[in-house]
């Protein structure tokens, strides 16, 4: 007698299964391809902001204004550094580490007083030298000494707060 050979189960639910798992993805995929209904309820179409000139003449006028602005904020980004920023350089005494600077002679500063006096004077000597410009000031540190402190650097980056500082390490005058 002749017998049928026997089929595993696994020819038939393999394909099965891919064919499940694509239809899934697909059905997971459908909310972000359709998009939003054009007739939605919630979709209100926004107002116009500002109704635009009919008359060629105004809007000829408009242009070159708006040409003018870019031109004006095109050179300002690209002016020079220098022709903004003033920098007024402080240093640190390596004995005992105190923060001073020279105008003629040294000046030290040893108070959140002293320190406010100081950025109001360099304020007002940087604005009187033509344009506004902003003060920055730069903090010379000493090298081969233990100074300033954790400590010092904390208090002196707080009676700075307002104002743009930075800290460097020196080599001028080991």
């Amino acid at each position: 007698m002749i017998t049928l050979p026997r089929r595993s189960v696994t020819r038939f639910f393999i394909p099965l299964i891919d064919v499940l798992i694509l239809l899934f993805c697909i059905f997971l995929l459908m909310p972000f391809v359709s998009g939003t209904p054009a007739d939605a309820p919630d979709a209100k179409p926004e107002p116009p902001k500002e109704k635009l000139p009919e008359n060629v003449s105004d809007l000829q006028k408009a242009l070159t204004e708006a040409r003018a602005r870019i031109e004006r904020m095109e050179k300002q980004a690209q002016a020079r550094l220098t022709d903004r920023l003033s920098v007024r350089v402080l240093q640190i005494d390596r004995k005992d580490g105190t923060l001073y600077y020279f105008d003629p002679d040294r000046q030290e500063i040893r108070t959140e007083a002293d320190a406010l006096k100081v950025i109001g004077r360099q304020k007002t000597i940087a604005s009187s030298a033509g344009g506004v410009k902003d003060v920055f000031f730069l903090i010379l540190l000493p090298t081969k000494s233990s100074f300033p402190t954790d400590d010092q650097v904390k208090v002196i980056r707080r009676w700075f707060k307002d104002v743009p500082i930075g800290f460097d390490r020196t080599t001028a005058g080991e």
